[in-house]
This record gives structure tokens, C-alpha cells and sequence, in this order.
């Protein structure tokens, strides 16, 4: 019976953990789907706008296209928030992109549906309205999507190696919970300091990595290495996951 209960208890965090993960997945997809609806409507809808001026420069509107824009970025900053568990530093780009995107597919299918005509110029409101041919804000926006994408890019592979994801996963690497010790500086962003770390088998091992100047922050790091090899330098390196790992 008391392994039962132990058993029972241990499954405890785990199914809670599941459950966590899918809610916060679950918000990122309804998140998602918010930032393209809103987005997309702000250009879908933006020649149905009719701006009412009163002649002493102030004007405005009761169409919800001329909020889109703000409700947008509220919307991307939520998901980015919600996502940066996942996408790590790729978030801020992919939220950029998602948003461009959206907007760039609101003004084809209005192209598409003859709500404008590429003759058109049409107003968009961001800060305030920007009137710009229909063409202009094709090429705009696909420029930023591309531009936004690039960046998301940079950020997963900015990622991937201060995690080392690719080591952890695709290779094969063991890890365990490791410290820092000494310093050695190679340059303004990085130095050389010894790894110290227990392997799977409990011996210890020390071990010169090359890591960034942030690393100094952090009690703990990942200690990423070959099983097969646990004291080799050349296969051995200290990773930076978002929470510091428990010894």
C-alpha cells in the first residue's frame, strides 16, 4: 500500500505538469489565432474606414479596423509573453512576423475580394492614419515579414547554442547539473572557466569550457557532455537553460 501511495504521489506533479503544458499551449494557440484575426481585419477592413475630421485636426472613427493595429500589438505582446517559454529569444521576431503576415494577407484578400485595387491609395491606422498606395504597403509589409523572420532565425539559433539543444538532443549528450569555476577572460563576452560536474555514474570530473560572461550569474549551470567520454574537453561544454539546473 505504500509503495501505491507513493507511487500515486509521485504521478501527482508529473499529470500536473502535462496539464500546465497544455493549458499554456492551449493559450498560445488561441493567442495566436487572435493576433492573425486581428491584424488581418485591420488592413481586410481598413477602405471601409471613414474618418470624420471636425477642422481643428483632430479625427475620428467608430469602425473597429482603426483600433486593429493596438489591439494587435496587445495581442502579439500576450502571445509573445505566453510563447517565450517555447521559442526563447526567437519570440520577439515570430511575433513581428505573425503580425506583418496577417496584415499582408488582409490587404491580398481585399485585393482579391475588389474591396481596393492596386490604383488605390488607402489609409491604415497605426499610430496615427498612414495613407500609402495599396502596392506600397504590400511591399512594406513583406519586407517586414521577411526582415521579422530573419531575426526570429537569429534568435532560435542564439538559442539553440546557449542551450545546446542540438548536443542535448540530436547527439546524444548526457546532462547533468554543474558550477563554475574560475576565470579566465578570452574577450569582452567570453572567458575560460573549469566545469565541474558528476556524470551519470557519480564521478566527478573537471573540465575547461569556453562560455559567455553571463555565465558568471548563474550558481548552476548544464553540464552537456559525452557518456562515453565525460572528461573530454573537446566534447564537453556548459549550456545556459532558461531556469538554472538543480544539483
Amino acid at each position: 500500500m505504500d509503495g501505491i501511495r507513493q507511487g500515486a504521489a509521485g504521478g501527482v506533479p508529473r499529470r500536473a505538469g502535462w496539464y500546465v503544458q497544455t493549458l499554456r499551449l492551449t493559450a498560445c494557440a488561441l493567442l495566436a489565432w487572435l493576433v492573425w484575426q486581428v491584424w488581418h481585419l485591420s488592413t481586410y477592413e481598413a477602405a471601409d474606414v471613414v474618418w470624420v475630421c471636425d477642422g481643428t485636426g483632430s479625427c475620428g472613427t467608430d469602425h473597429f479596423a482603426s483600433v486593429g493595429p493596438f489591439a494587435g500589438i496587445a495581442a502579439a505582446i500576450g502571445l509573445g509573453i505566453a510563447a517565450a517559454r517555447y521559442l526563447h529569444r526567437s519570440a520577439p521576431g515570430a511575433m513581428v512576423a505573425l503580425s506583418a503576415w496577417a496584415a499582408l494577407a488582409g490587404w491580398q484578400d481585399a485585393l482579391a475580394d475588389g474591396k481596393v485595387t492596386r490604383a488605390d491609395t488607402s489609409a491604415w491606422f497605426l499610430l496615427v492614419p498612414v495613407e500609402l498606395p495599396v502596392p506600397t504597403w504590400l511591399a512594406v509589409l513583406r519586407w517586414l515579414t521577411a526582415a521579422a523572420l530573419a531575426g526570429a532565425c537569429c534568435g532560435a539559433v542564439s538559442s539553440l547554442n546557449r542551450t545546446a539543444a542540438v548536443a542535448r538532443f540530436l547527439r546524444g549528450r548526457a546532462c547533468e547539473p554543474g558550477t563554475l569555476e574560475g576565470w579566465r577572460s578570452l574577450g569582452r563576452r567570453h572567458g575560460e572557466a573549469d566545469l565541474l560536474f558528476a556524470d551519470e555514474r557519480g564521478v566527478r570530473h573537471r573540465v575547461p569550457v569556453v562560455v559567455a560572461r553571463r555565465a558568471l550569474t548563474r550558481e548552476t549551470v548544464l553540464a552537456v557532455y559525452d557518456p562515453a567520454r565525460p572528461g573530454d574537453a573537446a566534447r564537453t561544454r556548459a549550456a545556459l537553460p532558461r531556469k538554472e539546473a538543480k544539483p
